[in-house]
């Protein structure tokens, strides 16, 4: 296949996202500003104004090159949305955290009054769950240690966690989705025969909408796809520098498994990431209470709770169901 016909059907990449959000006199990336910004952050949008609309075909495939979306809106809040393909690291949170701040320290001018600065958000779209926070919106805002939020606050954070939709698919029919849920939905799973079943739904029509018209930019395509790659080819080199540094445990990890079947080991896997995943979301639940109740159960039981959990259902219910 040449590169040219390489076609780019992923709301994930950066470059299909920002085409999709960026331009400001369409009425299709109005709407999904829209639901996004009311959606995620309650915040009510009269007017959008997209700061930074331009797609710098000569410089998108550089994988170091942040292709947000920064906007404002009536009220004066400034909204920065970002995709971000990668998982959480170290590096991200923090670089997450210094680009709010910036967004802050730009609006600082000499003989301002600080009285004036106006609130900042961050949107960002991630291709990950915290297990700490399994949540599909992780709001992150200044507050003390009773939890208070600090008054005047100024920087607002929501990563959307966007595999955990498929969680929520799980136990919600997609034809009882939102709007907002669909969205975020084909973010993550892309414009699927599920999807394209669905009737009557305008945030599917316009997305499909807007893959179809990028992919016939064969420029911007080409660009996407060869940034896709550079970004690729850079995170395969962390990751043979990280296994290098741990060969010796790996041979330690074979060691121990001798003598486990194939089978048994997957088996046995599965079992520790459904309980795992449980204990996680019941200890966020239920910070007081003791998850060893949660210790030695099959797994079909863990997937009943797990649902339970995500149902809110009582504290009670669930321990009659782990007595049973």
């Amino acid at each position: 296949m040449k590169e040219t016909d390489k076609k780019i059907y992923d709301f994930k990449s950066d470059v299909l996202f920002k085409y999709s959000l960026a331009n400001d006199q369409d009425h299709d990336s109005l709407y999904l500003l829209k639901l996004f910004i009311e959606g995620i952050l309650n915040i009510q949008c009269q007017d959008i104004k997209v700061l930074n609309p331009d797609l710098n075909r000569n410089h998108v495939e550089d994988k170091d090159m942040i292709l947000d979306i920064r906007v404002t809106v009536a009220s004066g809040e400034q909204i920065d949305i970002e995709m971000q393909k990668s998982s959480f690291s170290v590096s991200q949170r923090h670089r997450f955290q210094l680009y709010g701040a910036k967004m802050l320290t730009y609006q600082e001018k000499k003989g301002n009054k600080y009285q004036f600065i106006i609130p900042v958000y961050q949107i960002i779209f991630i291709n990950d769950i915290d297990s700490d926070n399994l949540q599909l919106y992780d709001t992150y805002q200044s507050r003390n240690k009773e939890g208070k939020l600090e008054k005047n606050n100024l920087m607002n954070r929501v990563y959307v966690q966007v595999p955990y939709i498929n969680v929520i698919k799980q136990y919600k029919e997609l034809d009882k989705f939102s709007e907002l849920e669909l969205a975020i939905y084909i973010l993550a799973n892309g414009i699927t025969d599920d999807i394209m079943k669905l009737k009557e739904s305008k945030v599917i029509e316009i997305m499909k909408d807007k893959m179809e018209r990028f992919n016939q930019d064969d420029e911007l395509r080409l660009a996407a796809y060869n940034r896709e790659l550079n970004i690729y080819a850079h995170e395969m080199e962390l990751e043979e520098n990280y296994q290098n540094g741990k060969a010796e445990g790996k041979a330690e990890g074979r060691e121990e498994g001798i003598g486990i079947g194939k089978e048994e080991g997957i088996k046995i896997g599965k079992k520790e990431e459904k309980k795992n995943l449980t204990n996680q979301l019941f200890k966020s639940k239920y910070p007081n209470e003791d998850s060893s109740i949660l210790n030695d159960l099959e797994i079909e039981v863990y997937d009943l709770i797990f649902k339970m959990l995500l149902e809110d259902q009582s504290l009670e219910k669930i321990k009659n169901v782990i007595k049973k």
